[in-house]
């Protein structure tokens, strides 16, 4: 009995090629998924957002249920990550590859990354399929929930015609002045020590702390908290150090314990 020409036969006429061999049984690695050290550096990045975005959803929800009623702790921990969102953001948008990888990664031609509708943060939770309302919603406000909603908020932010303006400006430079809190305590415990690493950091701190006003009600005046004026201290004792003079293990102590609790002092301020 012969067999129909369509059933199948112990034998083949298809002999797989040596190219398609090579095409597609090759390991599949990292390596060979990011073409340039521009695409590894963007994708770093963007894991870097999407755990962020993660950890906020998770503390937003935590604070919300009532699972954190430390407000201080919540609002540290929210600031020092809405800080290290908004500076890689702000790094995207300073490089005009980077911009333009972007712009073509999620397909949206012309992307702006640090627009208020925050069409950066749609395009990422869309293209990822990430759910995270409510890390999303704090991330376009730029401030922890404690501040947000404070009675008295410092969101003022100084305009060229001498006027304090509630803007969303305001909230982006409470988080800048974060950054560079947290930039100036990594420096040190990673013993940074001499006037040309540490001067330049501090200054932008105290620059940033400066730029912060108190609402109109309260006189508009710059803001003032614990610690604030031992910042200037250390910005004279830095600026009078020599090329060659180094902080001393006691000293970068002390500069520890002062920004901290200048830290402290400021988050404390804005609620």
């Amino acid at each position: 009995m012969s067999l129909p020409s369509y059933a199948p036969t112990s034998t083949t006429s298809y002999t797989p090629g040596a190219r398609n061999a090579n095409q597609f049984h090759q390991e599949v690695t990292r390596n060979s998924l990011i073409k340039s050290a521009l695409h590894k550096t963007v994708y770093e990045s963007l894991s870097e957002i999407y755990s962020i975005i993660a950890a906020l959803q998770v503390l937003e929800t935590s604070f919300l249920k009532d699972y954190i009623t430390d407000r201080e702790k919540y609002t540290s921990t929210a600031l020092r990550l809405i800080s290290q969102f908004q500076i890689i953001i702000r790094d995207f948008d300073e490089d005009g590859q980077k911009k333009e990888f972007l712009s073509t990664h999620f397909n949206r031609p012309n992307l702006q990354l640090d627009s208020e509708d925050g069409q950066f943060l749609d395009a990422f939770t869309t293209k990822y399929d990430l759910h995270a309302a409510l890390a999303v919603k704090r991330l376009k406000v730029g401030l922890p929930a404690t501040i947000e909603h404070s009675k008295n908020p410092v969101l003022q932010q100084q305009s060229t015609s001498g006027r304090n303006t509630p803007t969303r400006a305001g909230g982006k430079m409470v988080a800048q002045a974060t950054g560079n809190f947290i930039t100036c305590m990594d420096a040190l415990k990673l013993n940074y020590r001499t006037k040309y690493q540490l001067h330049p950091l501090l200054s932008n701190l105290v620059i940033s702390l400066n730029e912060l006003h108190n609402s109109p009600e309260n006189g508009g005046s710059t803001i003032e908290f614990p610690g604030k004026s031992k910042l200037v201290t250390w910005l004279i004792k830095l600026n009078n150090l020599s090329e060659s003079e180094e902080l001393s293990q006691q000293d970068v102590d002390t500069f520890l314990e002062d920004l901290d609790t200048a830290y402290k002092g400021f988050f404390t301020s804005l609620e």
